[in-house]
């Protein structure tokens, strides 16, 4: 089964294998050598024709210096990332008084993974559930005056 076909972003990390080679002052057998793949193979790979496997990618970084990032930094065409939830500037829910346990853990747990605007969104649903169960009486079996359909 064949892999995916090459594209722009192999060009790229061709182009930049390259680079380092020859500022490095390596021979193109010093890379095929370790990668076990022909002078042809790796003249490909440089070009961006074929795509490079991670294991690959891992093995010429190495040869050459430089983390595995190096050739994904500065990708044409590629969108910066939005920030991840452990990116965002983390405000506190404040636990209210007359919060049960459940809803002191889901203060914590929104603390550690939602944005502001969502933990005050939760903050305000949880707060009502508390109050609507706090007038409730403790749930009876025995004295349950719902329906018995």
């Amino acid at each position: 089964m064949a892999g995916k076909p090459a594209d722009h972003r192999d060009v790229h990390i061709g182009s930049l294998i390259e680079e380092r080679r020859l500022r490095a002052g390596l021979s193109r057998e010093a890379l095929a050598v370790p990668l076990d793949v022909s002078l042809s193979q790796l003249g490909k790979y440089l070009k961006g024709a074929n795509r490079l496997s991670a294991t690959d990618l891992d093995t010429l970084a190495r040869v050459l210096g430089v983390p595995v990032g190096f050739f994904f930094e500065a990708m044409p065409g590629r969108e910066p990332l939005a920030p991840g939830l452990s990116d965002r500037p983390q405000a506190h829910l404040e636990a209210g008084a007359g919060w049960t346990g459940f809803a002191d853990a889901v203060a914590r747990a929104a603390d550690t993974h939602l944005d502001e605007d969502r933990r005050r969104t939760l903050g305000s649903i949880v707060r009502a559930v508390d109050r609507a169960l706090a007038r409730q009486q403790a749930f009876d079996k025995e004295n349950d005056s719902g329906s018995s359909d």
